[in-house]
């Protein structure tokens, strides 16, 4: 700007301009410059707000997994889209090793699923691996046939484990997510057990081993059995899910609430544009009454402000 300023200057005098008229332009044309764009600049930002309005209006559910697709590593924003989404009557359900892809996509039903690669822990190329797996053979029949399907590289405990406390694993109905890391007398979690097995199961496939009659597969491996062990409290299991999700998916602990929630609540910070001094968190506030001070008689109330991101 310093550099044009001067051109600028030198110009209007060569041309026979007051250099006074010529300061007061400049000085227009730096405030002007402060708050506005050219017109081929604005031309592509209407451009692109049509299309994406178009996208919004007609395929919701497409255009709402893309979002929440590119910004899948901040989960604010992650929050923030979820929010719209359910305003907009979709569903955002939770990771499934059947269903889910790396990113969010859209089911059958039209409702979008939570991708396998934003759980933490897990990794894009696993993922990958087990997507490949899925579409050349089939969906997975149980944890068994997941565990003797998946490549040995990318089977480790900490996978496996991250899955399960994200849910990724409830199309298993046979077993809940609790008996995964229930512990057997040898010490040892089922998760673990089922490693082994996966990788003995593995080892036997590829080594092609046979038996005595010349069949491939002579014995029978024997398959780890979970311990039967309560499933964890709502509480326990939604703060194990916000640890690897970064969210409250499947449910939120203040949903036992909602009925008190929605009937004494009197005011939303995060839709209140003049609240300028509370922080923009999903906020409820509400009222407890009047209460009167001893010597004026004043009156005065108690606010009380809790953070519930997701709730609604």
């Amino acid at each position: 700007m310093d550099e044009m300023k001067l051109k600028f200057q030198q110009g209007c005098i060569r041309n026979g301009f007051d250099e006074t008229i010529a300061d007061k332009i400049w000085s227009d044309w730096e405030a002007f410059a402060q708050y506005a764009f050219n017109k081929s600049h604005s031309t592509c930002y209407a451009l692109v707000a049509f299309q994406t309005g178009y996208l919004k209006a007609n395929y919701p559910a497409e255009y709402m997994a893309a979002v929440l697709s590119r910004n899948i590593s901040d989960i604010k924003k992650i929050t923030t889209f979820m929010d719209e989404t359910r305003r907009m009557g979709m569903d955002v359900l939770g990771p499934d090793i059947n269903e889910s892809n790396v990113k969010f996509t859209v089911n059958k039903d039209g409702n979008i699923r939570f991708g396998l690669g934003a759980i933490k822990g897990v990794g894009e190329s696993a993922v990958l691996q087990l997507i490949e797996e899925r579409e050349k053979n089939g969906l997975y029949r149980d944890i068994y046939d997941l565990v003797e399907r998946v490549n040995l590289n990318s089977l480790n405990k900490k996978k496996p484990r991250s899955n399960a406390v994200a849910g990724a694993l409830d199309c298993f109905p046979s077993v809940i997510r609790s008996q995964y890391f229930s512990i057997d007398t040898k010490g040892s979690s089922f998760i673990e057990s089922l490693i082994r097995y996966g990788n003995n199961a593995k080892a036997v496939k590829i080594s092609n081993q046979q038996s005595l009659f010349g069949e491939t597969g002579g014995f029978d491996m024997i398959k780890p059995e979970p311990i039967p062990c309560p499933d964890w409290p709502k509480l326990e299991k939604l703060n194990r899910e916000k640890e690897v999700i970064g969210i409250y998916l499947s449910s939120h602990p203040l949903d036992d609430f909602k009925l008190e929630i929605s009937t004494f609540t009197t005011a939303n910070t995060c839709r209140s544009a003049k609240s300028s001094r509370i922080p923009r968190k999903r906020s409820y506030c509400s009222w407890n009454g009047n209460r009167y001070k001893k010597r004026n008689r004043k009156k005065w109330q108690t606010l009380w402000i809790f953070y519930a991101p997701g709730l609604f």
